[in-house]
């Protein structure tokens, strides 16, 4: 079952609604330094000094920047910056945002604290692999500050929205906090009403949850929870719960995007990659595209793909745009989930094309994403990557289909738009969070 539960969040004690977006951030793992020099600059008390912190000159490892992380959230509760919640509560939230397309759209989700379940040993469903890098860092950033900083992004299947619906009387007074940051407006409300965070449990019991964003995440939560049960931790302490926002998928703001590829160092040239890829995929060549038409060439990508067809389309910033139809495969063997996860257009792009014709690096300093399309035609046209890769998203229905089988998608599958703030609420679950 899906057991949520409410929490004492951690919060900014001292920040108004209004201001609650100048001690938040991004998650973690999109921040470029760039960025990450940008929110440390706009508040003393940003989060980003927990989440994220810089590397120092001499500092070999993350050991560093994960102490200055422990004394921050040690001070910042001892003087009162952050403070945790008088009571258990669960937080609805709201996220008004534009899709690239224009499109205004509302997602409504709210934060709980989730028990913990081993994959495969109850209703919780991971869809991309992991790797023990940022697992590494999370573990010790958790571990050592008891804090879960991150909210896991999940979705579940409720036609009659009684999860959600349960939780509006609680939306009617004043948000905790309000605010608009690069085109996303965040309201989140606190709701403490025994009999609502009830009707949410019963709602949720005999549901499914699929991790959409933050896999490491949870992965980490469950390497805390077999720590903190190794030292001893009784069983039901907040050590086997996790932060997790939960969403509807049948939400009208559940949007799901693209992650379009920049690839910058090539083993091979564009006319090479081609001539490759002549047998399998038919080339059709359009002009190059101007500033602006990104979406349009968002759009003829998506009208080409009708029928189930893998389209992508290529563009150096120097010739003209080339989109690449995948010609009809021989009929298969069978359904399994292994030619589910090859079929997918972010597989074949990678394993097709960037792979296979362009024998690109896939080092992280060789290869960037985005979600928008005018951004990647901008940066190949500025010759900030050598070529970029632009392709359809993976439906909702693939992930649930691939995740129930046990199966895993590739890096950077599903780009679920937009993100979710870090730093609204904190789940603090040992020392020195928990006080």
């Amino acid at each position: 079952m899906v057991d949520i539960r409410p929490f004492r969040a951690i919060r900014h004690a001292k920040v108004s609604p209004e201001e609650m977006g100048e001690v938040t951030s991004p998650p973690y793992d999109v921040f470029t330094p760039e960025l990450q020099r940008a929110f440390y600059d706009r508040h003393p008390h940003n989060v980003v000094r927990l989440i994220q912190g810089e590397i120092l000159e001499g500092e070999a490892d993350d050991e560093g920047r994960i102490g200055r992380a422990t004394g921050f959230i040690s001070n910042w509760l001892k003087e009162g910056i952050l403070a945790a919640d008088p009571s258990p509560a669960v937080y609805p939230y709201l996220q008004s945002f534009t899709l690239p397309g224009g499109k205004r759209l509302e997602r409504r989700t709210f934060f709980a604290a989730v028990r913990l379940e081993k994959y495969g040993e109850g209703k919780i469903y991971p869809h991309e692999q992991t790797f023990p890098k940022p697992k590494g860092f999370l573990f010790g950033l958790y571990g050592k500050c008891g804090a879960h900083f991150g909210p896991i992004f999940s979705f579940y299947s409720d036609s009659e929205d009684t999860a959600f619906s349960s939780l509006s009387s609680s939306m009617n007074g004043d948000p905790i906090a309000d605010f608009e940051d690069d085109g996303v407006r965040h309201t989140l409300w606190r709701c403490d009403d025994p009999a609502a965070i009830e009707a949410v449990r019963r709602a949720l019991a005999d549901k499914e949850a699929f991790i959409a964003d933050g896999h490491h995440r949870y992965e980490t939560s469950l390497n805390l929870q077999e720590a903190a049960r190794q030292n001893g931790t009784a069983l039901s302490g907040e050590a086997d719960y996790t932060l997790m926002c939960l969403a509807n998928a049948s939400d009208p703001g559940m949007a799901v995007l693209p992650t379009h590829r920049l690839l910058k160092k090539l083993g091979a040239s564009v006319d090479e990659a081609l001539a490759r890829l002549a047998d399998s995929y038919e080339i059709t060549e359009a002009p190059a595209p101007a500033g602006g038409e990104g979406i349009a060439v968002s759009e003829r990508l998506s009208e080409m793909a009708g029928g189930g067809k893998t389209v992508f389309c290529l563009y150096d910033g120097k010739g003209p745009l080339r989109y690449l139809t995948r010609k009809a495969d021989e009929p298969g063997d069978g359904d399994t989930i292994a030619q589910a996860v090859s079929s997918l257009d972010v597989s074949r792009l990678s394993d097709d094309v960037i792979d296979g014709a362009f024998k690109a690096s896939h080092d992280e300093v060789d290869i960037a994403f985005t979600p928008d399309p005018e951004l990647a035609l901008a940066a190949a046209r500025a010759g900030e990557c050598a070529v970029a890769l632009l392709l359809n998203p993976t439906p909702v229905e693939s992930v649930v289909r691939i995740a129930k089988a046990g199966g895993k998608m590739p890096h950077k599958s599903t780009y679920f738009f937009p993100k979710l703030r870090t730093g609204l609420v904190i789940h603090a679950f040992a020392p020195p969070a928990s006080g």
